[in-house]
C-alpha cells in the first residue's frame, strides 16, 4: 500500500485503503457534480440535494475504480501472483502485485480484465439509466455510465502504466520473446501519450482554462513518471535476474543477547560499529531486532535500566531473506519496508546482513560494466 494510506478495510486477503490525496479529487468532483451536472441533469434540485447527489456519485465513482483494480488483483492471484493492497489516490487506483507476471498470457488477462470490468459497469449504469423514471436515479447512472465507459477507454491507450501498455507490451513479448524490447516501446508510447497530455495541458492554460489545463499537465507528469519508473525497474530486473542474495550477502553475524544493556548496547556496540540495527540471539537462534528507532522511542532516562529484550521487536515481525532468495525481491522488501538493512537466515541461523548501501553497490557496479 502507498505510503500516507488509510486502510480501510480487507477483501479476499487483499488490503483496500485510500491515499491523503484521494480527499482531493474527492472534494473536486464531489463540487462539480453538485454545482455543475446536477444541477443542469435534474432541473430544480434544491443545492443541499444537489450536493449530497454528488457526494453520492463521486462514491459510486471511485467504488467503480475499486472493482477495476479489484478485477485486476482477482486475475492476478488466478494467475499466481500475489496481489497485496489496493490503494484509491488522486489519479485514480493502484493495485499492489508482488512482482512481475513471467508469461505474456499473464500480463495481458491481468491487463485487459480492468477496462472489460469498467465497461461491464458502464452497461449496467446504462441499463438503469434508460430504465428507470426517477429523474436523480437516472442521471447519477447516467453519469457512471459515461465516467466508467471514458474510464475503459483512457486506460486502454497503448502506453504505460496505462493497462493499454500493459496489453501492448504483453503482445509484442509474445511475438518477439524479448520482455526488455516489449517494455522499452510500452513504455516510450507512454512517454509519447504523456507529452500529449502535457502539450493539450499547456493549450488549456494559454486559453485561460487554468484548473483544467493544470489537471491534464499533471497527469501527463504522472504518465511520464510511471512510464520511466516502469522501464527502469524492468532494466534492474534483467540486470538482477541471476543475482541472489547469498551473493552479495556480507557475512556479519554480529549480534547481541536479550539481556544486554541498552547502555551497553549504545556505548559499545552502535556507536563505535556505526550501526542502525543488530540482530538479538539466544542460543544460535535469532530472536528478534533492536533498531535505532526502537531506542528512539525509549525515555533517555529509562536507557539507564532497561534491556535489550525489552525494546527490541520480536521475531514475528523481523522480516528476513534467505541465500537463495533472488536479490530483486530483497531490493522490494527494502523499498517496501524503508529498511536500511535486514537479516539473512538459513532456517533461524543468521548467515549474515542485508543492506541497502552494498544494494546500491552492486547496481552501480553492474551498470558500469553493463551486465
Amino acid at each position: 500500500m502507498l505510503t500516507n494510506s488509510i486502510r480501510l478495510f480487507r477483501v479476499a486477503g487483499i488490503d483496500v485503503g485510500v491515499h491523503y490525496s484521494w480527499l482531493v479529487i474527492f472534494g473536486l468532483v464531489t463540487y462539480s457534480l453538485g454545482v455543475g451536472y446536477f444541477p443542469q441533469a435534474v432541473p430544480g434540485i434544491p443545492a443541499a440535494e444537489s450536493w449530497i447527489l454528488g457526494a453520492i456519485a463521486a462514491i459510486l465513482l471511485f467504488a467503480s475504480v475499486l472493482l477495476h483494480e479489484l478485477a485486476h488483483s482477482f486475475m492476478a492471484k488466478a494467475r499466481g501472483l500475489d496481489a497485496k493492497s489496493i490503494t484509491l489516490f488522486i489519479f485514480g487506483g493502484v493495485s499492489n502485485l508482488a512482482g512481475e507476471a513471467k508469461q505474456p498470457a499473464t500480463e495481458f488477462l491481468v491487463a485487459i480484465v480492468g477496462p472489460l470490468t469498467s465497461f461491464v459497469i458502464a452497461g449496467a449504469s446504462y441499463l438503469v439509466a434508460t430504465t428507470v423514471t426517477e429523474p436523480r436515479i437516472e442521471a447519477t447512472a447516467s453519469y457512471l455510465a459515461i465516467i466508467n465507459l471514458l474510464l475503459g477507454a483512457f486506460n486502454l491507450i497503448p502506453g504505460f502504466p496505462l493497462d493499454g501498455g500493459r496489453v501492448l507490451r504483453s503482445v509484442v513479448w509474445s511475438i518477439t520473446g524479448n520482455l526488455r524490447r516489449a517494455t522499452d516501446l510500452a513504455a516510450n508510447m507512454g512517454k509519447l501519450v504523456a507529452y500529449g497530455f502535457l502539450a493539450w495541458g499547456f493549450l488549456r492554460l494559454i486559453d485561460g482554462d487554468f484548473l483544467g489545463g493544470a489537471w491534464i499537465a499533471l497527469i501527463g507528469w504522472f504518465l511520464h513518471s510511471a512510464a520511466s519508473s516502469s522501464l527502469d525497474q524492468v532494466i534492474l530486473d534483467t540486470r538482477l535476474r541471476r543475482v541472489r542474495v547469498g551473493d552479495i550477502v556480507r557475512p556479519d553475524t554480529f549480534t547481541v543477547p536479550p539481556g544486554l544493556p541498552v547502555a551497553q548496547l549504545i556505548d559499545e556496540v552502535l556507536l563505535p560499529a556505526n550501526k542502525r540495527a543488530v540482530p538479538v540471539q539466544l542460543d544460535g537462534q535469532l530472536i528478534g531486532m533492536v533498531t535505532l528507532s526502537d531506542l528512539v522511542k525509549l525515555p533517555a532516562e529509562q536507557r539507564l535500566t532497561a534491556r535489550v529484550e525489552e525494546v527490541m521487536g520480536g521475531r514475528k515481525g523481523v522480516i528476513t531473506v534467505r541465500p537463495s532468495d533472488p536479490l530483486s525481491h530483497a531490493i522490494g522488501l527494502l523499498s517496501e519496508h524503508d529498511f536500511e538493512q535486514m537479516p539473512v537466515v538459513e532456517g533461524e541461523r543468521l548467515i549474515g546482513m542485508l543492506t541497502r548501501a552494498d544494494v546500491m553497490h552492486q547496481l552501480l557496479l553492474r551498470e558500469a560494466l553493463d551486465v
